[in-house]
């Protein structure tokens, strides 16, 4: 529902900024004084305009809320986003690549949706997609995040050679 507050479905995630943490918190806590794994699901695709993998959701809970609390609170969750912004504008690049082949704005890659990506920006690859895209999916869970693609990208740098 918060999706729709933003002039968004639930299928297209929003853009980066579109919601601040303090709204993202109050529109996914229910009331409550805390976001849980599911809503801290919902309140970082409404902030980042893309989803993250519940393992690493799990990793900001651990990081971010008290041991034994049911949730990240709110000044912890401002703290997330500005610590998880500063890691995104460090890696500003490899996030707009992967935005511009999210054409369909999942938030995720799909073989599919990356598929038609590389036949209208990068015909040789294209050849390549489905090789590439099962190399960028480690888990073989048939979708590609930011921190998959990223971790692709570090691999082909060192690789070869930096290029």
């Amino acid at each position: 529902q918060a999706f729709a507050s933003s002039g968004r479905g639930l299928g297209t995630p929003a853009i980066d900024g579109a919601m601040e943490p303090a709204a993202a918190f109050e529109a996914f806590a229910g009331g409550k004084e805390y976001l849980d794994l599911d809503d801290l699901s919902c309140a970082v695709i409404a902030v980042f305009g893309a989803k993250f993998k519940k393992r690493d959701l799990r990793g900001l809970l651990a990081q971010y809320a008290p041991a034994g609390a049911p949730g990240v609170a709110p000044e912890a969750f401002r703290l997330l986003v500005a610590d998880r912004r500063r890691l995104l504008g460090e890696r500003d690049r490899a996030f707009r690549l992967f935005t511009a082949l999210d054409v369909e704005g999942n938030g995720y890659l799909d073989l599919r949706g990356f598929q038609d990506a590389l036949a209208i920006a990068c015909k040789p690859a294209a050849r390549r997609a489905c090789e590439i895209f099962r190399d960028m999916d480690g888990s073989g869970a048939g979708v590609v995040t930011v921190a998959d693609f990223e971790a692709y990208l570090a691999g082909c740098v060192g690789a070869d050679g930096g290029h």
